[in-house]
């Protein structure tokens, strides 16, 4: 990711050192591991809310 960073800034006409894009690299990766467990725990937490409660012992 930080070479692509790299790569990409050359080719746009800017200059950026690498340690700039590693930190690019890592607080975008960081970011999107954040952003999947948040959007994983929303999931499970509707999961959770669609399923059927069946109140404990039944006195069928």
């Amino acid at each position: 990711m930080t070479l692509g960073r790299w790569i990409v800034g050359r080719l746009t006409g800017d200059r950026p050192s690498l340690l700039v894009c590693a930190f690019a690299a890592v607080f975008s990766i960081v970011g999107g591991e954040l952003a999947d467990r948040r959007r994983r725990r929303r999931a499970r937490n509707r999961a959770a809310k669609r399923r059927p409660r069946t109140g404990g012992s039944s006195t069928g």
